[in-house]
């Protein structure tokens, strides 16, 4: 956990939007985005296999992520893909925090919660996903690493409500049993989801400052 005498001032939403828009610009004058820059390389897509191989590492080497496919799972009906993204827990572990659904023009989708068994690793607890962030900046040197950086910082409140929800299935299902039970049931799978409205967020977040006005047209035309 981040020590007290290390923390500073988290930048407001208004500035991660700014970080966001600036990747996605260039990703637009790299006729890329994210997944087309992680799979660059790729020649034969095979579901179920990670990439990169060993995963992204960011946050100070205190977050991974890794893209997969599946041939008949899918998180969402319009998904190509999705990130898993993963933070440090202590102990050389690392716990699941949630995934990112994509959509085959490489636009995220939605947030998504899995229980414990879907990634086999510890279970993170929601209070320390904030602290968790204070790891995370815009300066990962990584393309594919700033966007998902950003996002998450941009999507704190949402992910620490889709957390919350996570938890709260968990209590509903263990009803009848153990929590212990509940988290290695093959049977429950997702959680909890939050759908992602990129441009509505961003332009809701440029649009406060008169300043940004001119980046919220080129969104209407380059984000969906």
């Amino acid at each position: 956990m981040p020590s007290l005498e290390n923390k500073s001032v988290q930048p407001d939403a208004a500035y991660w939007s700014l970080r966001l828009l600036s990747l996605l610009q260039q990703m637009a004058e790299q006729n890329t985005n994210a997944v087309m820059t992680l799979l660059t390389d790729v020649d034969q897509l095979e579901t179920d296999r990670r990439y990169p191989d060993a995963g992204l590492s960011f946050g100070g080497g205190r977050w991974r992520a890794y893209y997969h496919c599946h041939e008949t799972v899918s998180m969402h009906a319009s998904e190509h893909g999705h990130f898993h993204l993963f933070t440090e827990s202590g102990d050389r572990s690392w716990a699941h925090v949630a995934g990112l659904s994509i959509d085959a023009e490489g636009q995220p989708l939605q947030w998504f919660a899995v229980n414990r068994w879907v990634t086999d690793g510890p279970w993170l607890a929601r209070e320390s996903f904030p602290d968790q962030l204070d790891y995370l900046s815009a300066k990962d040197e990584a393309l594919v690493a700033n966007w998902l950086a950003v996002l998450l910082q941009l999507y704190r409140d949402p992910l620490y409500d889709l957390l919350c929800e996570r938890d709260r299935q968990i209590q509903q299902h263990s009803k009848t049993g153990s929590v212990a039970e509940t988290l290695e049931n093959r049977e429950l799978y997702t959680l909890a989801t939050r759908s992602i409205a990129l441009q509505s967020m961003l332009e809701n977040q440029l649009l406060a400052s008169p300043t940004n006005r001119d980046e919220s047209a080129w969104l209407s035309n380059n984000v969906r």
